[in-house]
């Protein structure tokens, strides 16, 4: 069963379309997710391109052994940037099966320089110049949903992005994965039920898996493929918006599993930007949603440990410790 997630055009959404720009808020009200079509678009053909591009460094990047690879490690509960290996444990699963997903997360301040890069395989440093491409394109489209979103609710249009300023320190990077395929053991899981951290993923994928939660309480519990659409970029956002907007904006559950029929006999691979607040901002809420949800918990809205609030860069850290990866 596909869930009922918007298709909504990226070209409509540059200019200010009315019906396209409400769409994208209902559907970060309701699923936490939508399709983003980037035909007829220059950066969105520019980032298609990217992606395809992209694809093919990762099936090189991968197929080295694993000592190769290993030799790019990030550092648990240090950095996120760098390769992390199948196999990890979060504790957001109820099961705690190892996940059967490795990737590689370049960061946006390494490409581009605004903080001293770590080492990566050739594969990635050979092509700088198409990661700082595809970084600053996704991250121009997340900035521009998020306009759309301060817009449709009534607040300054910069109020989302002056916490994501692209040319300041920050964890927003560009995530290779590969997801070997599961032809034995059909309950072994991709990715287990998360949310992502930060405020907006732009994720480009070209096989099935990937399922979302509902947010609807007649659905409570139930999940639904997002299957890849041609020309489409698959937009969710991240618990910093819950956080923000004190939860009018949803970050939703998601996880991968094998994909259905014959496609889950195949290695899954997707490459995924991720924008994330600056590390200086400040994680809390918006004066303007201050007022909702008093006196009790919001649903998907991390809880920091320790008094006070925290800096994006503290936050992020407190997050990768707490899921493990």
């Amino acid at each position: 069963m596909s869930p009922p997630i918007a298709r909504i055009s990226l070209s409509d959404l540059l200019a200010s379309e009315p019906s396209a720009c409400a769409s994208a808020l209902e559907a970060c009200r309701t699923h936490g997710f939508f399709y983003l079509d980037l035909t007829a678009t220059t950066i969105g053909s520019s980032l298609l391109s990217a992606s395809e591009r992209l694809l093919q460094i990762s099936h090189q990047v991968f197929d080295h052994d694993l000592e190769y690879k290993t030799k790019h490690d990030l550092v648990k509960g240090v950095s996120l940037f760098g390769y992390k290996r199948a196999g990890t444990v979060k504790s957001t699963d109820p099961n705690l099966r190892p996940d059967t997903t490795e990737f590689f997360n370049i960061a946006k301040d390494h490409v581009h320089g605004v903080a001293t890069s770590r080492s990566y395989p050739p594969e990635i440093t050979e092509n700088k110049e198409l990661f700082q491409s595809f970084t600053k394109d996704a991250h121009e489209v997340g900035m521009l949903i998020l306009s759309v979103l301060a817009t449709q609710l009534n607040i300054s249009p910069h109020s989302f992005t002056s916490k994501n300023i692209f040319s300041k320190p920050s964890g927003d990077h560009c995530r290779l994965t590969h997801k070997y395929a599961h032809v034995s053991d059909k309950h072994a899981i991709g990715l287990p039920s998360h949310t992502d951290f930060g405020s907006i993923t732009i994720l480009f994928n070209w096989l099935g898996g990937l399922q979302i939660q509902s947010h609807d309480p007649a659905k409570a519990g139930e999940w639904a493929y997002v299957q890849p659409v041609e020309n489409c970029a698959i937009i969710n956002l991240g618990d910093a918006m819950v956080t923000f907007t004190n939860g009018m904006l949803k970050s939703a559950k998601h996880r991968v599993v094998p994909a259905p029929g014959e496609q889950g006999e195949v290695d899954r691979f997707s490459v995924v930007y991720f924008v994330r607040p600056h590390n200086e901002a400040v994680m809390e809420t918006c004066e303007e949603f201050r007022h909702l949800g008093e006196g009790g918990k919001v649903a998907g809205k991390f809880e920091p440990e320790g008094e006070g609030v925290l800096t994006a860069g503290e936050w992020m850290r407190q997050r990768a410790v707490q899921l493990g990866s």
